[in-house]
């Protein structure tokens, strides 16, 4: 670092006050803390100042401060200003600090004693939650090791699950194992019950943030595991024990509340990870073959059936009117669950699917709520995933024991008679309505047997001629009038020609400078192709490169229209001085002709001559 003593030195910049402090025979850390200056030195790397912050009663004071509660009479800024200006020195890049810091593990000590306690001060621990990630983050396995000779810590910070500190700290934890030093730290939590403590978590009897908190970390644990098939954490997560532990505590919530909300997350991220691992191809596997996460699944499958069925007395008033009873989040979440369970594949839970019939369950809900979106978009991708398969039989399940072409055609005539009253609206199902019904055309032209169905449904084609092919025709037409714009390549020759068109002036070709325009501007870009210096006679696809080349292409025709046009106007000036001499009167004789036509001819000569001739004059 610069030594910036010659310039105060020599009056270029003013003493700073951190300085006059550290010039003081005594000073504290409040003192410093109370300038404005303090982040601005430590991130200059302040020799004297970094000397003083390392020392052991400096840094158990900046502990201190982000740690413990300050009495109620003390002042705002010891509650507010000291933690923040504490927990940024303390995270920032300062390696006499962070090494100081782990000399002993007081310090260290001091930063987790906040989990032996049954509550804290939430701002505080933020602070404290900010400082132990970027230890973990900086020095990773020492922190690791000093952790790991804690007793329970793993249930103490489980403890503390409704605490978002707290969550952000473990979830820390949990990645170390793609840090350098970090390898092992998977196998270790899984050794102190990480995972069966946070499904404990989603006892009904708890608050709703442990259920919610213990849905994210679970599903954090599903998205770091993506890709890794031998994780210890996500090996027990899809246990048996825990999936049967987790399905009891989900199926215990009576009346829904949270636990059936956030446990029921955690499964659906589960069957969405089995399926980013497997094809789309169905699967034929017997049900006792299955995953326990699937056979459990299955299992229950008729329990969340009976909860779409269900209704409660609430009702309330929305912008579209009186809604009652609503669906709720909870029968919106079965849904999803079912959603996520067809696009599985397995053939198995398909049957099971269509012998509880319901498909038919999820199209009732969907007709019936005609403005809740969440809904449709949850039963339109059921559809889709369903048409698109390769499973005939739930196709024909879908559409004829569902009855989907006659509860289509029902809606669409039910919307067009709202839409004939004096303020009628169109349902906000329709656009769904749509594409469901453009898939079903689509996959009828492949299928024989669904065109067959599709046959014999009279009301479709009317349907599809005068409801569905007008809407999507008017879907697809561009928005507002299409004008080719004058940047776009011309398509001919004589497209091209027209564009320079000058009325047969002779000078298309000429840019009034005395260069040679070719007639076709693109010309350049076609000689000048460098398309037969790579394999195949194909260029590789640089979109960049063509941005450019079509940025400069158009700065060349701005150029070339510029150039005409001035070529135009100087055209124009020529002919109106052309016009102007032959407004002139003309000469009446022979003498005066010639006499004009040598002025023109040698004007410096006549003028000499004249002067000569005046002069003779003169003396004679």
């Amino acid at each position: 670092m610069y030594n910036m003593s010659f310039w105060r030195n020599f009056g270029f910049q003013p003493i700073s006050h951190i300085e006059s402090i550290l010039d003081r025979d005594f000073f504290t850390l409040e003192d410093l803390f109370d300038e404005d200056e303090l982040l601005q030195e430590c991130k200059t790397q302040n020799k004297r100042l970094i000397e003083f912050l390392i020392k052991p009663e400096s840094l158990s004071g900046m502990f201190e401060f982000i740690t413990k509660e300050a009495p109620e009479e003390a002042e705002r800024k010891r509650k507010e200003n000291y933690p923040f200006l504490a927990s940024e020195i303390l995270c920032m890049d300062i390696q006499p600090l962070i090494e100081a810091v782990y000399r002993d593990d007081l310090y260290l000590q001091q930063l987790y004693e906040f989990l032996n306690k049954p509550n804290f001060n939430l701002g505080l621990a933020a602070y404290t939650s900010k400082v132990a990630i970027n230890f973990l983050g900086r020095k990773t396995i020492d922190t690791m090791a000093y952790i790991k000779k804690q007793e329970n810590i793993v249930e103490k910070f489980i403890k503390h699950l409704d605490k978002s500190p707290v969550v952000d700290i473990l979830l820390k934890i949990i990645s170390i194992e793609e840090y350098q030093g970090g390898a092992g730290t998977l196998d270790w939590l899984d050794r102190c019950n990480l995972i069966g403590g946070i499904i404990d978590e989603f006892d009904p009897s708890l608050d709703s943030e442990y259920h919610e908190n213990a849905s994210f970390i679970l599903s954090e644990i599903v998205e770091m595991t993506r890709n890794v098939s031998d994780s210890p954490l996500l090996e027990r997560l899809e246990s048996e024990e825990m999936i049967k532990k987790l399905y009891s505590y989900i199926l215990k919530d009576v009346p829904l509340g949270t636990t059936f909300l956030y446990g029921l997350t955690v499964i659906i991220r589960l069957l969405r990870r089995d399926k980013d691992n497997s094809k789309n191809e169905p699967v034929v596997t017997p049900l006792e073959e299955l995953t326990p996460l699937f056979k459990e699944s299955i299992v229950h499958i008729e329990e969340f059936n009976k909860l779409l069925k269900q209704t409660s007395e609430a009702s309330f008033t929305t912008t579209t009117g009186p809604l009652s009873p609503p669906l709720g989040f909870h029968r919106l979440k079965v849904i999803e669950f079912f959603a996520d369970l067809i696009n599985s594949r397995y053939l198995c839970i398909d049957k099971k699917i269509m012998e509880l019939d319901i498909l038919s369950t999820c199209l009732e809900l969907f007709f019936k709520y005609p403005w809740n979106n969440l809904l449709h978009s949850q039963i339109h991708q059921i559809c889709q995933i369903i048409l698109y398969s390769e499973n005939d039989e739930l196709k024909m399940s879908l559409l004829k024991d569902a009855k989907l072409l006659d509860r289509i055609i029902e809606a669409d005539q039910a919307n067009t008679n709202e839409l004939k009253q004096a303020k009628g609206i169109r349902y906000g199902f329709m656009g769904f309505l749509n594409s469901i019904a453009q898939s079903i055309c689509d996959v009828s032209k492949n299928s024989p047997e669904i065109k067959q169905i599709v046959d014999e449904n009279p009301k479709w084609g009317v349907f599809v001629t005068e409801s569905l092919e007008p809407v999507l025709n008017i879907e697809n037409e561009p928005l507002g009038e299409f004008k080719p714009s004058l940047m776009t390549a011309p398509e001919s020759a004589e497209e091209d020609d027209d564009q320079y068109d000058n009325d047969d002036n002779g000078y298309d070709n000429y840019d009034g400078v005395g260069d040679y325009v070719s007639a076709d501007p693109y010309q350049d870009q076609m000689d000048y192709s460098d398309e037969d210096d790579y394999e195949g006679g194909q260029k590789p696809v640089n979109y960049i490169e063509e941005e450019e080349d079509e940025e400069e292409d158009d700065d060349i025709r701005f150029q070339q229209q510029q150039q005409q046009q001035q070529h135009q106007e100087e055209l124009n000036h020529h002919e109106s001085q052309d016009e102007s001499n032959e407004q002139q009167p003309q000469p009446q004789d022979d003498k005066t002709i010639q006499d004009s036509e040598a002025v023109v001819e040698t004007p410096k000569e006549t003028s000499v001559d004249q002067e000569s001739t005046e002069a003779k004059t003169e003396s004679s």
